[in-house]
């Protein structure tokens, strides 16, 4: 039987981080969405709305990765304190999945990182 081991992420190095009104972060998200169809998801976990873009995997991210280090380019986010499944933009009839991640530690701990740092606006 093959051995199964599960090491989460020991650091998260974010290297740019923009705050965006609630409203703000779901029209960036409908750009170039046609009217009346899906835009890109936005993830959430406890109250805050956000958007992570990871580094692209050279040998050097790689090698972090696996000594447990993960980096991502950029944290968009906004803070949301109610989760919906989806948000729609009236004028444009598009509609935001939100992404519900809160059952994932890391991504809870981010948040949490976030309220901690961030004041709502």
């Amino acid at each position: 039987m093959v051995d199964i081991i599960y090491e989460p992420w020991k650091t998260i190095v974010i290297h740019e981080i923009v705050q965006y009104d609630l409203q703000m972060l779901i029209h960036l998200h409908s750009l170039g969405v046609q009217p009346g169809q899906l835009g890109r998801p936005i993830n959430w976990a406890n109250g805050v709305a956000f958007v992570q873009r990871s580094m692209p995997p050279t040998d050097e991210v790689v090698k972090e990765q696996i000594n447990g280090k993960i980096h991502w380019s950029s944290l968009a986010f906004a803070f949301m304190p109610d989760h919906k499944q989806v948000v729609e933009i009236p004028d444009g009839k598009i509609r935001i999945p939100i992404l519900n991640l809160s059952d994932n530690e890391i991504f809870r701990d981010m948040a949490e990182w976030i309220k901690k740092h961030y004041k709502s606006t």
